[in-house]
């Protein structure tokens, strides 16, 4: 009797395997790259960090693919190149391990593998005579150069590259013919300036993208009025410093701010007048708060503020400290001097608090209690609750 394969069975499975194979391409690239992280707006770098981890690793397999047909009779090699070429694969192992654990000393540790590099150029070149196309090494290290260091080094490099060919040249016992020579010299400043033009217009590139990038994340996450968080941005904010807050033990707290009779004030004098409000209340905010408080304009006039490290007796002094500023803010609106005061509920982290939206509720019922009991004042709902309320 065939069983039967029920198409949920069948999508467990198929999720199975695909969360398997992604944790194995995850776990391969840590292997190869190690757990480094990059910020946002970083992606260059973390191509260069890993662009060096291949460029290592493919020189150590390269030299020791060399070293091991000497050894088995499939190449004729100098000596010295072998002694040499032991070396450099044990000094890139080394700079592996470290480049893999800190991508800091990206380029200290470039600079010295490429080096090594033209230093082993050198050492076959004049050794490794039976090998005719020996001369086409030194050209290959000169993309490394300009993608992982820069354009200064490049031409370094280019030109070190360049004048070792031609002295070294005068002193081998088969000596390159000048046709050759002019080939190959004119080969590396042909691969040179392509990757001299390249690397300088992909950084100015990447560097004018990152900041576009950095242009719109403002953008969309800033109310254009205010200049503050607008209600995503700060709820985003709000949930890292809470987290952080209940990992460590640490207190926060919520205050919200509630301009009363705005929509008076909009009906009177016209909504140009109400952004003139909101913008001054918003000024007042921000020179009222620390700049590891996180300020957000929530709605049409009201405002939130998370305050990291703050317990609720701290958050209530600054919330009385806001209420009296924007009391006493005094607008200019239409030539009238506008009286502007606000109702502000305030909340603390409670145990019980596991979200934003569950301080923020909290701090929300405070506000609407200020606005019941005659607007313009600061209540912190947990001083009104009764034994057994929460």
């Amino acid at each position: 009797m065939t069983r039967q394969h029920s198409p949920g069975a069948s999508a467990v499975r198929e999720g199975a395997c695909v969360a398997v194979q992604s944790g194995g391409d995850v776990n391969a690239q840590e292997l190869l790259f190690g757990t480094a992280s990059f910020p946002a707006g970083s992606e260059y770098r973390q191509f260069q960090h890993r662009f060096g981890l291949v460029l290592i690793l493919v020189s150590i397999l390269v030299t020791a693919a060399f070293i091991l047909a000497e050894l088995h009779g499939l190449a004729v090699l100098h000596q010295a190149y072998l002694r040499s070429g032991i070396v450099y694969c044990a000094l890139n192992i080394l700079a592996y391990w470290k480049l893999r654990k800190n991508p800091d000393h990206l380029e200290v540790i470039a600079a010295i593998c490429i080096t090594a590099s033209l230093l082993l150029e050198a050492v076959a070149f004049m050794t490794n005579t039976e090998d005719e196309m020996r001369v086409i090494w030194f050209a290959l290290s000169i993309p490394a150069a300009y993608l992982l260091i820069g354009t200064g080094f490049g031409v370094a490099l280019t030109a070190a590259s360049m004048l070792f060919i031609i002295v070294g040249n005068s002193s081998l016992a088969a000596p390159y013919s000048p046709s050759a020579i002019v080939t190959i010299i004119v080969a590396i400043l042909y691969i040179s300036a392509a990757f001299f033009a390249f690397s300088a217009k992909s950084v100015s590139f990447h560097h004018a993208l990152v900041q576009a990038n950095n242009k719109l994340a403002e953008l969309a996450s800033t109310d254009p009025l205010t200049t503050l968080f607008n209600a995503r941005a700060f709820s985003s904010m709000c949930e890292h410093i809470l987290q952080k807050s209940l990992r460590d033990g640490a207190p926060c707290a919520m205050v919200f701010v509630d301009l009363d009779h705005f929509k008076a004030i909009n009906d009177t004098y016209g909504h140009e007048a109400g952004d003139t409000v909101l913008h001054a209340v918003a000024q007042c905010l921000k020179a009222a708060s620390r700049g590891s408080d996180v300020i957000g304009r929530i709605g049409g006039e009201e405002f939130s503020l998370m305050l990291a490290d703050t317990d609720r007796a701290g958050a209530l002094r600054l919330a009385e400290k806001i209420r009296e500023e924007i009391e006493a803010l005094m607008p200019c609106v239409c030539g009238i001097n506008l009286r502007v005061t606000a109702s502000i509920g305030v909340a603390g982290l409670r145990p019980e608090h596991k979200s934003v939206n569950d301080i923020q509720n909290k701090a929300d019922q405070a506000m609407y209690l200020a606005k019941r009991n005659g607007r313009n004042m600061v209540v912190c709902i947990e001083d009104h609750l009764h034994p057994g309320q929460s």
